[in-house]
């Protein structure tokens, strides 16, 4: 136990006597009890005598006064799990301000090492694993598990591991020549500036300067390295004229700011495609890209974990293995690409995560209710059939006035030939005169009819135009809808892409360690492509769907828009209310709601007014068709005619005097060649025909409301069924996936469960979406939108279906089965 406190070798003599007599028996049965009782018991106290504590300190990051635990949580975890019930692991906790400098990282450490109980150090602060390894001495042992690019900050490096005493830490095997080559897939470069940490700067000797400098000129690249030391201006001022890409290390001694303020500079002032060097994060500060993928944390604190056990077992941290090998994978911010104006290939993209990729800014966004709204002021259908329906109006004006008094005037100017009559005087030689004339039709049957029939006429198209808008807004909604629906499944899409690309690495995994044979590996590159081919589809899809919501609210026809997440908590429509919905509850109160969406829906359908409309109309016509047989028409007739000058012979008989007429016209048609009983024919035929469709658009109405409801019904008891079936698709997923990871299951098995589980998140999240697409068709099946009522309207429609509810559900018995 001195020489090595682990392993306790425990040495038992036992001696039994020989069994001669039943005195003897019985006390050798007995020893043999105790011997295996012993024996038992000899694991146990094995386990108490080995078993120990491990004092480790653990150095955290404090933030706001608190403790940044994420990645503490995830370590501590992994740790306990693995020495549970083998060493009892004690922490002893530093944290380090936010802002803490080089110097007091090191101060902190030496504090640490003073600790008279601490026997291991493990820092978990990001920005001092990048400083931490840069002592000259670790009194004991050190490990440093977050170190972000050892190569580049001039970590030492000794046959695959630290090389010196004491330290242990693990980074990422990253050679700047072949980050390079891959980043050069994503844009074609030959001058490069990497900007860098300062301390990283101050800790690169002459030797790894020259060791980066010649990996960038091996792939044909001049590379210039800039320390981040000044404002971001003084860094933008020192980039070669020729620079075509940025590139960042990590930047461990500045704050999150600085460093979005750094790329952002570049990206405004510069416009230069860059890439992160470290990992993802940048990248959603505003870096182009990466193939740097995010930090496997769990898999990270597991294999600290064993390298910790590595060094209780005697294995000197010196030796330990530095590299944590993980799968490169292109990282694409969207929004950055739009910022620089620069547009990855489409292969590029087809084979990268993607960020921001629907985050394009625009000062245009829609809701449901807005897009409701706009639809009815922007619509080009709706304004054409407004104008149509002013033109019934006018119409109608133009038939009144047909029943009005008509005056009309006229100024006429006469010169005759030269013959015996204008010689003699009888009639002048020239003549101008001036009249006046009204007409004013005292009964006219055909004329009042078709003043009436206009009036039908005009009240079909305002009828029309309340059917035009309820149409137009149902596809306003739907259409913006839809393209809620499809951003959802381009999101699935894509996150059926990154879970088929984690299956596809993890078969390369096997394959390479001999678990499978690469049948596994070409099927999930088939399905990789299939993926992929699924994204674009959805992605095809997208813009359809936006294209037309544009045509209909009659907006640029690729105009970006903003979108927001709709839910059933919209206060303009009738299902927010919770007394409506509580007392939907069995099937007579679902039958009561549908009874009163018909009544009133048959009350204001645009459909059966046009067609009432239409009726009227041609029963006014079939009227004057009788009368046409013995009403007569009856005109008032005057006209009042005045000289103004002529020219007559001497002989004539003098000037002509003012005249007048006035006279009552009555005339009735005696035989029209058997028109008159045709019209009256075709007239009662209208009427049968009118009524026929009346009839029919009734059971169409009755008929859509109580369909549109039945699904409406569904899709809104679906909603939280789809959120069930989503959680247990995913757990048995999970499942599923982990057993494939050890072999115990198929491809096939892990394909069907994967399907399942895209297909139940897509349903689930869209589930809201598709139970408001079926209250949109019902609303418009009833003939009025929510969106238009007013507060009061609204309650008072709440009101009027609680009551129609409860009166209908008072008179259901008890023993009718729903």
């Amino acid at each position: 136990r001195e020489s090595n406190p682990l392993f306790t070798i425990y040495i038992l003599y036992v001696r039994t006597p020989d069994i001669t007599d039943y005195n003897t028996l019985r006390r050798g049965i007995l020893k043999k009890i105790i011997f295996w009782a012993i024996c038992a018991f000899i694991p146990m106290m094995a386990s108490v005598g080995y078993a120990r504590t491990v004092n480790i300190a653990l150095l955290q990051t404090e933030i706001d006064g608190g403790v940044e635990i994420s990645h503490t949580e995830v370590f501590k975890r992994e740790f306990n799990a693995l020495f549970e019930g083998e060493h009892k692991l004690n922490y002893i906790e530093y944290a380090a301000p936010g802002d803490a400098s080089p110097q007091d990282i090191q101060n902190l450490m030496s504090s640490a090492y003073a600790h008279n109980k601490v026997e291991y150090l493990l820092v978990l602060d990001v920005a001092a694993n990048q400083v931490a390894g840069l002592r000259k001495s670790y009194p004991k042992p050190t490990l440093l598990p977050l170190v972000l690019n050892a190569a580049l900050q001039g970590y030492p490096q000794k046959d695959g591991g630290s090389g010196v005493k004491n330290l242990h830490y693990i980074t990422q095997d990253i050679n700047l020549g072949q980050k390079i080559r891959k980043l050069q897939n994503v844009a074609k470069f030959r001058s490069a500036v990497l900007i860098v940490d300062p301390k990283m700067a101050e800790n690169l000797d002459v030797t790894t300067q020259r060791a980066l400098l010649k990996q960038a000129q091996d792939q044909g690249v001049t590379l210039k390295v800039i320390p981040y030391l000044d404002d971001e201006n003084t860094i933008l001022q020192q980039f070669p004229p020729q620079t075509e890409v940025v590139l960042y290390s990590a930047f461990p001694s500045k704050s999150k700011q600085q460093i979005k303020s750094l790329m952002q500079a570049v990206n405004v002032e510069k416009s230069l495609p860059s890439f992160s060097l470290s990992g993802s994060e940048y990248v959603k500060y505003g870096a182009l890209a990466t193939y740097q993928p995010d930090t496997d944390f769990e898999r990270l604190a597991r294999r600290t974990a064993l390298h910790l056990q590595d060094m209780l077992y005697g294995t000197p941290a010196a030796e330990l293995p530095v590299y944590f090998q993980t799968k490169n994978r292109l990282l694409i911010n969207m929004a950055t690409s739009r910022q620089i104006k620069f547009a990855p290939s489409f292969d590029v993209i087809s084979d990268a995560e993607l960020i921001n990729v629907d985050d394009e800014k625009s000062d245009i966004g829609y809701s449901l209710t807005a897009v409701a709204r706009k639809a009815i002021d922007e619509n080009l259908s709706i304004a054409v059939q407004k104008l149509q329906a002013e033109l019934a109006g006018q119409r109608v004006d133009e038939v009144r006035g047909s029943l009005l008094p008509r005056f009309d005037a006229g100024l006429s100017y006469d010169r005759r030939k030269r013959t015996g009559n204008t010689r003699t005087g009888i009639f002048p030689e020239d003549t101008t005169d001036a009249n006046v004339t009204l007409s004013q039709p005292l009964f006219n049957e055909s004329l009042w009819a078709a003043f009436t029939i206009e009036k039908f006429n005009a009240l079909s198209q305002e009828e029309l135009l309340r059917e035009t808008e309820l149409d137009i807004i149902q596809s306003a909604v739907n259409a913006y809808l839809n393209v809620l629906r499809e951003q959802t499944s381009l999101q699935q899409e894509r996150y059926n892409l990154n879970i088929t690309r984690e299956n596809y690495w993890l078969a390369e995994t096997r394959v390479d360690v001999g678990d499978s044979d690469k049948s596994d590996l070409y099927r999930w590159e088939s399905e990789l492509a299939n993926a992929k081919q699924a994204v674009l589809e959805a992605k095809s899809r997208l813009e359809q769907h936006k294209q037309e919501l544009n045509r209909i609210l009659n907006r640029p026809i690729n105009e970006a828009f903003a979108t927001t997440i709709e839910t059933l908590d919209n206060p303009n429509l009738l299902v927010s209310d919770a007394r409506v919905t509580k007392l939907i509850t069995n099937r007579y109160s679902l039958n009561a709601l549908v009874d009163f969406f018909v009544e009133k829906g048959l009350q204001r359908s645009p459909e059966l007014k046009q067609i009432q409309a239409q009726l009227d109309a041609d029963q006014r016509q079939f009227l004057s068709d009788k009368r046409a047989y013995w009403v007569p028409d009856v005109n008032l007739n005057a006209q009042y005619t005045n000289n103004i000058d002529e020219t007559r012979s001497n002989l004539g008989v003098g000037a002509v005097d003012d005249d007048w007429t006035v006279g009552v016209e009555v005339s009735l048609p005696l035989y029209e060649g058997g028109a008159r009983a045709a019209r009256k024919a075709q007239s009662r035929l209208s009427i049968m025909q009118g009524r026929a469709n009346l009839r029919d658009t009734k059971n169409t109405i009755e008929q859509q409301i109580r369909s549109q409801m039945e699904e409406a019904h569904a899709s809104y008891q679906s909603i939280t069924l789809a959120k069930t079936s989503e959680k247990a698709s995913q757990r048995n997923y999970d499942l599923i996936s982990s057993s494939y990871a050890q072999g115990q299951v198929s491809i096939t098995d892990v394909l069907n469960a994967q399907d399942a589980l895209i297909e139940a998140r897509e349903a689930s999240m869209n589930a809201t979406y598709a139970f408001l697409i079926d209250l949109m068709n019902l609303q418009r099946a009833t003939g009025a939108f929510d969106f238009f009522l007013t507060d009061t309207e609204r309650v008072e429609l709440s009101q009027n279906l609680v009551q129609h509810i409860n009166g209908r559900s008072e008179n259901m018995t008890e023993t009718q089965t729903p």
